[in-house]
Formats: structure tokens, sequence, C-alpha cells
């Protein structure tokens, strides 16, 4: 058992030489195994499918901006300058309730 052991293991040295040619054997290996691979660029379909879909999200974005704008439109002016107090304050509140970021860093729990 052990001459087998002993055979392989100096069946596994290589001079300074063969080790150059075993890597340059590797790398020829690996580059043609990448390039010979599947790529991840296949078809144009989920592509496709992706810009359909933003154009979509952009549309419907531009018809709710659309409507906002002409709800604030319809607003008295009374009711307009409420609405940018009412944003304001709204800004205000949730900048005071805003956790530290040493907190959010590095204290996760939730509040």
């Amino acid at each position: 058992m052990h001459t087998s052991f002993y055979i392989c293991c100096s069946c596994m040295q290589f001079s300074a030489k063969n080790k150059k040619i075993l890597r340059a054997v590797l790398v020829i290996v690996l580059l043609l195994a990448m390039s010979v691979g599947p790529s991840c660029r296949g078809s144009k379909g989920p592509r496709n499918a992706y810009k359909s879909q933003k154009i979509a999200v952009k549309e419907s974005n531009k018809e709710h901006e659309e409507m906002l704008k002409t709800h604030y439109d319809r607003q008295t002016d009374a009711t307009k300058q409420m609405m940018k107090d009412m944003k304001k304050e709204n800004k205000r509140i949730k900048k005071s309730k805003k956790r530290s970021l040493w907190d959010r860093l590095f204290n996760n729990k939730c509040k």
C-alpha cells in the first residue's frame, strides 16, 4: 500500500519546465471553456420585455402626474395653500422621526 502511494506522489513531482507548460495548458483550456460556454446575452426576448415594461411604467407615471396636476389645478387657493403647508409639516415630522445614521447602521432593531 505504501508503494502505490509513493508512486502516486512521485508522479506528481513536476520540474520547473513542466510547471510552465502545465500552466500554459490550463490557461488555454480556461480561455477555450469561456469562449465556448454559453454567454449571458442569449436572445433579445428578455431585453425587449424589460424595455416595454420600462416604457409602460413611464407612461403610467406620466398619466399619474397629469392627474395630480389637474386635481391640484381644480382646488381653490385656500386649499392649495393648505396642501403646501401640510406637505411642509409632513416633511418636518418625517425628518424628526428619522433614526440617526449611527442607529440605522449599527442598531438594526425595528422601531
